[in-house]
């Protein structure tokens, strides 16, 4: 029991402080006189409905949500209590965001594992909603107190979480997909999909080639032993029942767009080839309806994209400028492509001036709304494009320019808290440090003095834990 003066006796006082009767205050609240009787007066009292609490809160004149903390009581402490008020009263607290009131009611609520199910069918229908604060708490209630280690929700909760956790920080993203892949075979399958195609997305922001092509080709492998599946049954639409987010379509193509990508990462571009001639036609995918169709014509256009970027990164030149009319003609793949392009520039040692002025790299390369990618790719590609930038400057020996794309590049990577691109970016700018400008030098050291305060703040966090 709380400390707190019982619901009743607070609500009574009100009455009396405002002179209301329950007459005048049932006309007020339009709630009925013998109702409210029933409430405040019965011996037993009558249960106080959600609803009704609110009714009686707006005419006292008070904030909605202000009696919440004392209403917990009202719906927990007893032998049994109401399940359908309980469930009322949380989905009110995260609809007005009282998340306080929600974790409260949860922690009491654990020591009673049979509500597991209800907290989790709870979450789930807040995650449905979009109000993923207030279903964080669900799953994480659940995570917590779930015993059997198997439960297909546990593995779902875990899921949710890693995708609520998922952001522009490299570190997080990092201890989210490590914390969630020993969950992802405890999916259901048609939620496994999402769950590899995310796994192998985070990873590929992070740079871990082997990591991406383990989980692509387990989307790949699963994709296929679905459909295989799917095209059995004998459904109009054998793809209806499935609880993925995207077409089936998407989740075969992205398994080889993605181990590709790995694979052209490594130098491997035999092999990446390999795996852009089996996304290139997905015409022959059985069930394909509108979407779908959408779908297999964005993988034809990165296809054809990512056979030039093959080509180019070879050192075949001759081909940039057909590359550059199929860029025209698809802004959103100018991002992915021109960082290949200065990759490849740089790797072969030609020069794309034209190119550049062709298209002026700014944030807007990641920003374009609507747009294919996930951001978190995106900017991680933003980040290598700048990158790649700063040593064609370099190369070109037109260094003050080079260094000042540098130190951006710097500041975007510890605004990501990306360590690959930040390892690699320190030794070049020492390498050319005795050519900086002074304001260059002395935006490098505030930076870096930055780093170094944010290592020693972690280390003591460490420390205390």
């Amino acid at each position: 029991m709380t400390n707190e003066p019982a619901i009743r006796s607070v609500i009574s006082r009100q009455l009396e402080r405002k002179g209301y009767s329950l007459h005048s205050f049932s006309h007020r609240s339009g709630i009925n006189r013998g109702t409210l009787s029933a409430i405040l007066n019965g011996n037993p009292p009558k249960p106080i409905s959600i609803g009704q609490l609110d009714l009686m809160t707006e005419a006292l004149e008070q904030p909605i949500g202000s009696y919440y903390p004392l209403y917990i009581d009202e719906c927990i402490d007893s032998r049994h209590p109401n399940r359908r008020r309980l469930k009322a009263f949380l989905l009110r607290c995260a609809e007005i965001g009282e998340l306080g009131c929600i974790e409260q009611v949860l922690s009491r609520l654990a020591e009673d594992l049979s509500y597991l199910p209800m907290i989790f069918a709870i979450g789930e229908e807040l995650y449905e909603e979009g109000r993923s604060e207030a279903a964080r708490l669900f799953y994480q209630s659940v995570c917590e107190y779930e015993k059997y280690q198997h439960s297909e929700r546990l593995a779902i909760s875990q899921f949710r979480l890693f995708r609520m956790n998922l952001g522009d920080d490299a570190e997080s993203n990092l201890r989210s997909a490590t914390w969630f892949e020993p969950y992802r075979n405890r999916l259901p399958e048609d939620l496994q999909l999402d769950g590899l195609l995310q796994l192998a997305n985070a990873y590929y922001t992070l740079q871990k080639w082997t990591y991406v092509e383990r989980f692509a080709e387990e989307l790949q492998t699963l994709a296929w032993r679905i459909y295989e599946t799917s095209r059995k049954t004998s459904s109009a639409n054998p793809y209806h029942e499935l609880r993925c987010e995207r077409h089936l379509v998407v989740y075969y193509g992205q398994g080889y767009l993605l181990k590709g990508s790995a694979l052209e990462h490594q130098g491997k571009y035999g092999e990446a080839l390999a795996c852009v001639a089996e996304y290139a036609d997905l015409s022959w995918f059985e069930g394909l309806d509108e979407t779908g169709l959408k779908e297999v014509g964005k993988f034809k256009v990165w296809a054809k994209a990512n056979r030039y970027n093959l080509e180019i990164l070879n050192g075949n030149e001759a081909i940039l400028p057909e590359y550059i009319d199929l860029l025209k003609e698809h802004p959103y793949e100018v991002l992915p492509s021109l960082r290949i392009i200065v990759e490849a520039a740089n790797l072969n040692g030609f020069l794309i001036d034209d190119v550049l002025k062709e298209f002026p790299v700014n944030t807007d390369l990641y920003n374009q709304f609507p747009n294919y990618y996930v951001s978190a790719v995106n900017k991680d590609r933003y980040l290598d494009l700048n990158y790649q930038l700063a040593i064609y400057l370099l190369r070109k020996r037109e260094v003050s320019e080079g260094l000042e794309k540098l130190i951006f590049a710097l500041k975007y990577a510890v605004s990501l808290h990306n360590k690959e691109f930040f390892m690699k970016m320190v030794p070049l700018f020492e390498q050319y440090r005795s050519f900086a400008l002074p304001e260059q030098l002395q935006e490098y050291e505030t930076l870096m003095g930055e780093v170094l305060k944010g290592a020693e703040m972690d280390l003591g966090a460490d420390a205390d834990h």
